[in-house]
């Protein structure tokens, strides 16, 4: 995935109901953070996200699905990247999700 597409996030909360938001991202990772963000401004499931263990992303066009592991996602996050590119898109995401809880 790298160019803009429309995209589903979604999770399970701790009792089985599923949780889902619509966003637009040119990759898996920055769907989950963007998911993520939707979820974390929601009273509704804001705490259930902080929770969760794997976001389902699903790419409208051509259809496919992807789990993004939490932990893999924040260790992806914390790294520097492969190139100069990756890691502006990593910094930007970071602090995407920085604002998101208002500590930037």
């Amino acid at each position: 995935m790298s160019r803009v597409q429309r995209c589903t996030v979604r999770f399970s909360n701790g009792q089985g109901i599923v949780r889902h938001t619509e966003v637009e991202a040119s990759s898996v990772f920055e769907a989950a953070c963007r998911g993520w963000v939707k979820f974390k401004a929601s009273d509704e499931t804001f705490d259930e996200s902080f929770r969760a263990e794997e976001f389902i992303i699903e790419v409208h066009e051509p259809p496919k699905s992807y789990k993004v592991n939490l932990e893999n996602l924040l260790r992806w996050l914390g790294g520097r990247g492969r190139s100069s590119a990756d890691g502006l898109h990593r910094r930007w995401l970071r602090k995407l999700l920085d604002a998101s809880l208002g500590t930037d």
